[in-house]
């Protein structure tokens, strides 16, 4: 956020401070036109504190690196989970015991790492329909 916003925000009563618009170009993301949002279905990311309704920020130019959570398809199946290369191999980790490590068959497409999250407190526990990215 810039300083001359900041400074606008703060000079406003307690009662004025609960919401603020704030431009996408203020959070400082790499990219932000060509980073886009998914939003989170199922547990799998619990242990890195992403729960279902999340709306996750990808960035698509971003190289992963190992520890990274990322957007991927696995043999096509999309989800989202921590990056891990050992030893020259690659595989996704889903951060709750439950869930298996994803090695892919076929093919493993990163579509982007996790650069940002927005969290609804409504919609985060929700048992969402959203098909975009599943367990």
């Amino acid at each position: 956020m810039n300083t001359s916003r900041k400074n606008e925000y703060s000079r406003r009563p307690e009662s004025e401070r609960q919401c603020v618009s704030v431009p996408i170009e203020d959070l400082e993301l790499p990219s932000p036109q060509r980073c886009f949002g998914l939003r989170v279905r199922g547990d799998a990311m619990t242990g890195r504190h992403i729960l279902e309704g999340d709306i996750v920020i990808i960035d698509p130019n971003r190289m992963p690196s190992s520890g990274r959570v990322v957007a991927a398809l696995v043999d096509g199946e999309p989800v989202l989970r921590t990056f891990v290369n050992e030893g020259g191999r690659n595989y996704l980790r889903a951060e709750n015991p439950n869930y298996p490590r994803q090695v892919p068959v076929r093919e493993l497409v990163i579509q982007g790492v996790l650069v940002g999250m927005l969290r609804f407190p409504d919609q985060a526990t929700s048992n969402s329909s959203d098909p975009r990215l599943g367990d």
